[in-house]
């Protein structure tokens, strides 16, 4: 699933995700292994070992990737 968020676009699989920022020409990457999501703060949190990053997103871009990834969030 891609979707187009007010940052960039948001890219959904079942194995990962990833943010591209393109006025940052920076793109986010993790695999579903080693994503959390912070419900309460609607935050994707990656922590994969020595790289950790967040990234805030709307409740209903939450949600799709709660819905593809089956991650429930904490």
């Amino acid at each position: 699933m891609v979707v187009d968020i007010e940052q960039g676009k948001l890219i959904v699989t079942a194995h990962e995700v990833v943010i591209k920022l393109p006025a940052l020409k920076a793109t986010l990457h993790v695999q579903s292994d080693a994503l959390q999501i912070i419900a309460s703060a609607n935050m994707l949190v990656a922590d994969a070992g020595d790289v950790r990053w967040s990234f805030p997103l709307r409740q209903e871009n939450i949600e799709a990737i709660t819905d593809i990834t089956g991650i429930q969030p904490q």
